[in-house]
């Protein structure tokens, strides 16, 4: 059973936990909502138009000697691996855990864990494919705009994984 992605009502940030994201809720119900909005949604929002941009530096600057050759490309992977993760948490974990947990809830919360590894690994990836975000002297501004884009995913996925890996999972244990 999915839950379905609403709004916060503003009366859930009342007995909030203050985070380097923001306030986040304090139930548990309102922090799996949080993590829907905040992040879940923002990130399918925002990867196709990440895709796209890559898919334009790579093109109109495939001659120049830093372009982010492959991006696109990583990017597509990255954003497939990253929305499989959302639909297991989606439909298994966070019913799980917006029900009080389960007694064998820690190896979901395990398996999410290693996911989470396994996303950080791949921001190190896109550091390491992009030069660190370094912009080339003269950057056009879609390339500027794709890096900007870039750091906003590197921020929102490490935010992402933190609140769930610091806040949500240890309430059960794990």
């Amino acid at each position: 059973m999915a839950l379905p992605v609403e709004l916060l009502p503003s009366e859930a940030f009342a007995n909030s936990i203050d985070y380097e994201d923001g306030a986040i809720p304090a139930g548990t119900g309102d922090i799996i909502a949080f993590i829907l909005e905040r992040y879940h949604q923002v990130h399918r929002d925002e990867f196709p138009g990440l895709i796209a941009l890559a898919r334009q530096v790579e093109s109109i600057h495939a001659n120049h000697p830093e372009v982010p050759r492959g991006l696109a490309e990583f990017l597509e992977e990255m954003a497939d691996s990253l929305e499989t993760h959302m639909q297991k948490e989606e439909q298994i974990l966070f019913p799980l855990l917006a029900g009080g947990g389960h007694p064998m809830i820690g190896h979901p919360i395990a398996m999410m864990r290693a996911e989470h590894d396994d996303h950080t690994e791949n921001l190190a990836a896109l550091a390491g494919l992009t030069g660190g975000l370094k912009l080339p002297e003269g950057a056009c501004a879609s390339w500027q705009a794709l890096y900007a884009g870039l750091a906003k995913l590197a921020d929102d996925l490490t935010g992402h994984i933190r609140v769930e890996n610091e806040v949500l999972f240890p309430r059960f244990g794990a």
